[in-house]
């Protein structure tokens, strides 16, 4: 099976070859060792996987381990000499704003903001087919954007998405491929994957469908790293913070995410998370209030609940390049309720 690898992704969804990269395991890296020795013509495609790897891992380590690591390669274990207490200063001195450089690095640089030129745009009630300049392809769904980085594809590929997108990336290792959006941010190299994150909602998500992506809390509030297999979902449920009402707070110190990782849904041999590219809708076991959102942004109507409780309608189905009118219609069937179409606005009521 390990011959059939074609792909740098092929590899790092092998949880062997990633244990291989990191050292940790010595059965694995005996093994990857003899394999590579024995597939000379793997060599590009494996050199390729262990970059990608260290671009996805983003060094993990914690500092203390990196300035151990620092003070043994600037100190060996040599034959001891005698020094005079001038040398000790200066090597302290060195050593001094070595370590102070490096927690500059790791603690105090500013990262440089990002700005973003030229965008594409789908409104309410469209959505659209776009080749970026990498050769990246992106279905943009309704009420969604996508601002392209300055200098995109230059020294690496960066994108900040509003709403809803799925993203086929064309694969180039010395390019690293960024999606960002209020709650994280995506680090990739080539592969396949559906965001969605709409300013007004408390809930993002990401679903992989192929290879590898490393995804990153935006808010500083949770310091861990996902990194997702195929056929994984990620979820952020934000939160309100308790906060002391005398106590202010900043802008994004009060969402505090909940973060699940499920695999993605499959309704009649087709992925939920991306059939809105197909133009197909499947609810599995949605509620209304939900469902009326997404009819919303889909048809570019307003629709208007007379009753609370029909929001608690839950439904589960799958229409394929439907009119609102045949939805609402066989959703009627399936729990009853009435609704009256004027213009672009509907009321539903019992």
């Amino acid at each position: 099976m390990i011959d059939e690898y074609r792909y740098p992704e092929d590899f790092l969804m092998d949880d062997t070859f990633k244990q291989y990269c990191e050292g940790s395991n010595q059965k694995c890296v005996v093994f990857w060792e003899e394999w590579i020795n024995k597939h000379p013509e793997k060599d590009k495609t494996v050199n390729a996987a262990k970059k990608m790897y260290q671009l996805l891992s983003g060094n993990l380590k914690p500092v203390n381990q990196q300035v151990d690591y620092l003070t043994a390669q600037l100190n060996p274990v040599t034959e001891v000499k005698r020094f005079r207490a001038v040398h000790y200063a200066i090597a302290a001195s060195v050593l001094v704003l070595l370590l102070a450089g490096l927690m500059y690095i790791f603690y105090e640089r500013p990262n440089k903001a990002l700005h973003y030129a030229g965008n594409f745009v789908a409104k309410r009630g469209e959505k659209k087919k776009i080749t970026l300049p990498d050769g990246t392809l992106v279905y943009l769904n309704a009420d969604s954007k996508i601002e392209l980085g300055d200098h995109f594809n230059q020294k690496d590929r960066n994108v900040k998405l509003t709403g809803e997108a799925y993203f086929d990336v064309k694969h180039n290792a010395a390019k690293p491929f960024f999606v960002r959006t209020k709650d994280f941010k995506i680090s990739v190299l080539g592969t396949a994957f559906n965001v969605k994150s709409y300013a007004n909602e408390d809930e993002s998500e990401a679903t992989l469908v192929r290879g590898t992506i490393k995804l990153e809390d935006n808010t500083g509030l949770n310091k861990n790293i996902v990194i997702l297999k195929a056929g994984q979902k990620i979820t952020y449920h934000i939160l309100k913070a308790k906060t002391d009402p005398g106590i202010s707070t900043t802008d994004g110190a009060d969402r505090l995410p909940k973060i699940e990782v499920n695999n993605l849904t499959v309704v009649d041999k087709e992925v939920v998370e991306s059939a809105w590219t197909n133009n197909n809708l499947i609810f599995a076991n949605d509620n209304f209030e939900d469902i009326k959102v997404r009819l919303e942004r889909w048809f570019n109507v307003t629709i208007e609940f007379k009753d609370q409780e029909l929001a608690g309608y839950t439904y589960t189905g799958h229409f394929e390049n439907e009119d609102i009118l045949t939805i609402l219609s066989k959703l009627q069937e399936v729990k009853h309720f009435k609704f009256k179409k004027k213009g672009e606005h509907i009321i539903v009521t019992k």
